[in-house]
């Protein structure tokens, strides 16, 4: 099976899980708990019926919209996912080129593995950075001002990972970043040499954008539920979002919000969207 071959989600879901050790396929495809939040919003999005109307000389379609101030070619863009270069060698860069290619924002994780710097240098296209709130607010900061300096586009502050979310895939397969063999993993990853060879050849594994502030962003032989519970802040408050609004001084969202009151409380804080 090939990208050729791929039509449809489900057949780059195939494909991702014949490429990727068993461990590093369930960090991205699986949810927390028992996944029945996982199941409801995948059954929800099925759920939705597009009615169009018909015999209106649309001609050629125009899907331009604009976002954060940004016109981009397609009502859809790139949302943060951390760690990218455990699925492909080129990480983040492979992902801001894609999106710069096709006009639409690319959003860089806290957690990437390349530096806001170096995606900068590669991409002119339009670029969001995801935020967390550390426990060592010098962190926050210094990915605030960094982005901007590196002509960010946009930024979004996490607010729905106060604490990591139970998953319990990756208690079962021993998952850790960066990797480590176990005896339930081992065969996984022998049947997938070129993904080692990539691995073991290619960049240190490291948290790029952390690394220099923390000893944890290169030294992080953990679960990704103890990495999160240990340096971000639980005790984040409509505060520290304000103040990261202020700070960065632009296109602002909060991701993770789920209530209309919750919603009224972000336009207050100077949120552009959510």
């Amino acid at each position: 099976m090939s990208l050729k071959n791929c039509h449809n989600f489900e057949d780059f879901r195939k494909l991702a899980k014949k490429k990727l050790p068993s461990p590093i396929f369930h960090y991205i495809d699986g949810g927390s708990d028992d996944e029945s939040t996982l199941r409801r919003n995948t059954e929800s999005f099925n759920d939705c019926d597009l009615v169009p109307n018909i015999l209106a000389s649309v001609g050629k379609p125009d899907l331009s919209t604009t976002l954060f101030g940004k016109k981009i070619d397609m009502p859809i863009f790139l949302s943060p996912a951390a760690m990218q270069r455990l699925y492909h060698p080129d990480g983040d860069r492979a992902s801001a080129k894609a999106a710069e290619k096709f006009n639409t924002f690319y959003s860089m994780s806290s957690m990437g593995n390349n530096t806001i710097e170096e995606v900068s240098n590669i991409s002119g296209g339009p670029k969001l950075f995801q935020l967390y709130v550390h426990k060592d607010r010098s962190i926050s900061d210094d990915l605030i001002d960094r982005s901007r300096r590196s002509g960010f586009d946009a930024m979004c502050l996490t607010v729905d990972t106060l604490v990591a979310g139970n998953r319990e895939k990756d208690h079962r397969t021993g998952f850790t970043t960066p990797p480590k063999l176990t005896l339930q993993s081992l065969m996984s990853f022998a049947m997938r040499p070129r993904w080692v060879f990539n691995y073991l050849t290619g960049k240190r594994f490291e948290l790029s954008n952390v690394k220099k502030k923390t000893d944890k962003g290169t030294n992080i032989a953990k679960s990704v539920i103890e990495y999160i519970n240990e340096q971000y802040d639980p005790a984040m408050g409509w505060k520290d979002a304000e103040y990261c609004a202020k700070k960065w001084n632009g296109p602002f969202a909060l991701k993770g919000v789920m209530s209309v009151e919750d919603d009224k409380k972000d336009i207050d804080i100077g949120c552009k969207a959510y």
